[in-house]
C-alpha cells in the first residue's frame, strides 16, 4: 500500500447533494506533513457549486477525468484531464459539471485551516436534507452558525460580504444560546473519529 493508499483509508468517502461532489480526504493539517488539506473530487453530471471566495486560502483543482467549467473572476474557463486550475486568496470562483461525464480529479487548499470540518458540515447539512438546493442551511440558526463559523475559510459572493456580516453574527449568537453548533461530530469522516471539543 503506498504512503497515498494509506491515507485515503483513513477516511470515509461522503458527498454533498446538494453540489453534486464527492469527497474523500487524503491529507489534513493533522497529518503533520505540510499544512494543506487534500482530497480527492467527483462532481457528477448536473452537479455545480455556487460563486464563492476563500478569504485566506489558495485552491487548487487538478482534473484527471471529464471537463470542469469553472467562472474565476468572471472569466470562464473548461479544463479537462491532465489539467490544472489555480484560484488565488480572495478570488471568486464557482464551477459545474453541465455534461454527461462524471468530472474526477483532486483539490487543494492551502492553508489548511479547518477546511476539512467545513466540506464534511455542509455534505453533512445537505445529507440530512437540511439545506437548499442550493446548499444554504434552511434553519436560519444553522446558516449563522455554520456559515459564520467558516468564515475564514468560506464565502458565499451573495448576498455581499457587508451584508452578511450584518446578518450572520446575531444569528450565530442565537445558535449558541440555543445550542446549534456549526459542527457536529456524526459528520466527522476519520474512520476511527476522535473526541473533539464543542465548537
Amino acid at each position: 500500500m503506498t504512503t497515498t493508499d494509506a491515507a485515503t483509508a483513513r477516511f470515509r468517502q461522503f458527498s454533498n447533494p446538494a453540489t453534486g461532489e464527492t469527497i474523500t480526504f487524503t491529507a489534513t493539517a493533522q497529518d503533520g506533513q505540510e499544512d494543506v488539506v487534500r482530497f480527492d473530487w467527483t462532481s457528477r453530471p448536473g452537479g455545480s457549486i455556487t460563486e464563492h471566495l476563500h478569504p485566506h486560502q489558495e485552491e487548487r483543482f487538478m482534473i484527471t477525468a471529464g471537463e470542469a467549467h469553472f467562472t474565476v473572476n468572471g472569466q470562464k474557463r473548461v479544463i479537462g484531464p491532465g489539467d490544472t486550475i489555480v484560484v488565488p486568496i480572495g478570488v471568486p470562483h464557482s464551477e459545474s459539471n453541465p455534461g454527461s461525464v462524471t468530472i474526477e480529479g483532486v483539490v487543494e487548499l492551502r492553508p489548511a485551516l479547518h477546511s476539512k470540518e467545513m466540506h464534511e458540515a455542509f455534505g453533512g447539512l445537505a445529507s440530512e436534507g437540511k439545506t437548499t438546493p442550493r446548499g444554504a442551511p434552511k434553519n436560519p440558526l444553522q446558516l449563522g452558525a455554520t456559515l459564520w463559523h467558516f468564515r475564514r475559510e468560506n464565502r458565499v459572493t451573495s448576498p455581499p460580504p457587508w451584508a452578511q456580516n450584518l446578518i450572520l453574527p446575531p444569528l450565530a449568537a442565537l445558535a449558541k444560546v440555543f445550542g446549534v453548533r456549526p459542527y457536529y461530530d456524526r459528520w466527522d469522516t476519520r474512520e476511527t473519529p476522535r473526541s473533539e471539543p464543542a465548537a
